[in-house]
């Protein structure tokens, strides 16, 4: 009889199909007073005890093998998951005997029969097993992490400026990206490094760059910029948080990196060969995985540090946190495709591990979402990797390798949705004194999030800590898009300090200028003679409509071209065109 992918419909099919006689004996021996000799007797003896007295016949269990048969009726509809459990629970459920109370992990093989409950068994210990324990998550003490002596990073604020510099230069065509891939080019990518806040995780060639990779990729998987042509341009919620709303922008990106293609981060592991398979989607989609681990991380406390291997053990403890790598896995291998498959070997580490390191370290810590504490890769995780053919000579398996503890942090709190507003951390102290119409700061450290980049868009810059304002400066700024009202925002937010009497001259000066000439609209320019523009200008009903430009030019007043038309056609006229 073939067994169903959910297991078989009656326990007596499942032991006839799946035990030899000398199997059902010791089954039998374990609950059954007498045990027949022939096969389909032992079988209905042992079926007859089981049913007559589930309880009794459940509590025989040791302690592990109870909570399987639990999870199984209740968490994992009738199919053990053996990885699950263990992780969960730190041991196999048949690797418990306890002898003095006469409990022998080996009955649990009358329960769960080839990873598989029987259907009628399933049915009747929903009313017996109990819920099943609530798995605990093991978080680390902020003084254990830093005394492992990692390099640890918190990076909301860096992610903030780094959002400021990229969306700017976005705005200035200065990210020149693949059309075919969306990845910024080699130069591009070494522009951005010496531009990040902070420097990238690693100063290593052989490592290469992480967070200068991963931005460009970001912003458009993210929705805040998009390919036209070679450069990337910002869309609406690119300008929208470049202009009020960074930690919203923060926000948009992460929610919208979930669903993109515009890469799979496990392509960054270039030691597995095979993932682009001529024959069918070797890999599957990381539209499927990334839910999986953002499941993992909503359930995640704020604040509190947590290690990976913790993080690795609670994503194979429950099928919502459960995702797959790949369709065709003996595709992939190690250096030869004839002798490296990576299918000889315990594929999660490799795979899934693998996955989520980046996927946190390159992406997550790169936004901004995470605090970090990390190691350099060389080394890090060789145990994972040593016994594959064709891979013991490697350093590192993943460049993300040496990322040990992450931590949730204000940011990626509201980006998350655990808190509804986000508040950028604001400094005690005043960030600009006013000397004349010069902008001084005490302490560059001290300036928001992007507040460098702008300051050189509305000032010159001096001296490192000193911004000089002109009439030239702000004008070009107001010209840009910026406004003089947020200009004189951001200085009152920034300093408690009253206006010098320069400064304030200048922003009358600025305010003068910038608004005694104002755009209304475009206007028709029309050609006609003496005689007809005199006519029109002395019309009831086309005078209030146009004005007066030169000898023989008039000018439809704007958004009234229609009506004044009307009124030509009415006094036996028409506009005609050259």
């Amino acid at each position: 009889m073939a067994q169903r992918d959910m297991g078989y419909p009656t326990l007596d099919q499942a032991l006839d199909a799946e035990y030899l006689t000398a199997t059902l004996k010791k089954l039998a021996d374990l609950i059954c007073p007498e045990v027949p000799s022939r096969k389909n007797d032992r079988i209905q003896a042992i079926v007859q005890i089981v049913f007559s007295d589930l309880q009794w016949t459940f509590e025989q269990l040791p302690f592990l093998a109870q909570h399987a048969v639990s999870e199984t009726v209740h968490s994992w509809d009738g199919t053990f998951d053996f990885r699950m459990f263990v992780n969960k629970y730190g041991a196999s459920p048949w690797s418990q005997t306890e002898e003095s109370g006469g409990r022998k992990a080996e009955l649990l093989d009358i329960f769960l029969i080839r990873k598989h409950m029987p259907l009628d068994l399933l049915e009747k210990l929903k009313t017996i097993a109990p819920i099943p324990l609530k798995d605990t998550i093991s978080y680390t003490e902020n003084d254990a992490v830093r005394d492992e002596g990692l390099t640890v990073r918190e990076t909301s604020r860096a992610a903030l400026a780094n959002l400021v510099t990229f969306l700017t230069l976005a705005t200035d065509k200065k990210i020149r990206v693949s059309a075919k891939t969306g990845k910024a080019t080699a130069a591009t990518v070494k522009n951005i490094t010496d531009l990040l806040y902070e420097p990238d995780w690693y100063d290593d060639q052989e490592i290469g760059s992480i967070q200068s990779f991963a931005w460009p990729l970001l912003l458009q998987g993210g929705g805040l910029a998009k390919a036209d042509g070679s450069f990337l341009k910002l869309t609406p919620a690119g300008r929208k948080a470049l202009k009020k709303d960074l930690a919203g922008g923060i926000q948009i990106a992460w929610q919208r990196w979930e669903k993109t293609k515009i890469i799979d981060e496990f392509s960054r592991v270039t030691a597995i060969k095979g993932q682009k398979s001529n024959r069918g989607r070797t890999m599957t989609t990381p539209v499927k995985r990334r839910p999986m681990i953002n499941n993992l991380l909503q359930d995640l406390q704020p604040g509190e540090w947590i290690s990976v291997d913790e993080i690795a053990r609670l994503l194979q403890t429950k099928s919502e946190y459960s995702f797959e790598m790949v369709n065709y896995g003996w595709k992939l291998y190690f250096l030869d495709q004839h002798y490296g498959h990576l299918d000889y070997n315990d594929t999660w580490p490799l795979l899934q591990l693998r996955y989520v390191l980046i996927y946190l370290f390159e992406y997550c810590a790169t936004l901004g979402l995470i605090d970090v504490a990390y190691q350099n890769p060389q080394g890090a995780r060789y145990e994972d990797y040593r016994s594959c053919w064709g891979a013991d000579d490697l350093e590192y398996l993943s460049h993300c390798d040496g990322l040990q503890y992450i931590r949730i942090n204000d940011l990626g709190a509201f980006a998350m949705g655990h808190c509804e507003d986000y508040n950028t951390p604001e400094s005690d102290e005043d960030v600009f004194t006013f000397d004349g119409t010069d902008l001084v700061t005490r302490d560059i450290a001290l300036l928001p999030p992007g507040q460098e980049l702008y300051l050189e868009k509305i000032a010159e810059r001096i001296e490192v800590d000193r911004w000089r304002l002109t009439v030239s400066s702000l004008l070009s700024a107001i010209n840009g898009g910026e406004t003089l009202a947020e200009i004189k925002k951001t200085f009152e937010s920034s300093s408690s300090k009253e206006f010098s009497r320069e400064l304030k001259q200048l922003l009358v000066e600025v305010e003068h200028r910038s608004t005694a000439f104002v755009s209304v609209g475009k206007a028709t320019l029309i050609e006609c003679s003496p005689e007809a523009r005199k006519q029109a200008l002395t019309n009831k009903k086309m005078s209030g409509l146009c004005l007066p430009a030169g000898d023989r030019y008039l000018v439809a007043v704007p958004s009234k071209e229609r009506k004044f038309i009307k009124a030509l056609e009415s006094a036996g006229f028409i506009l005609g065109f050259k």
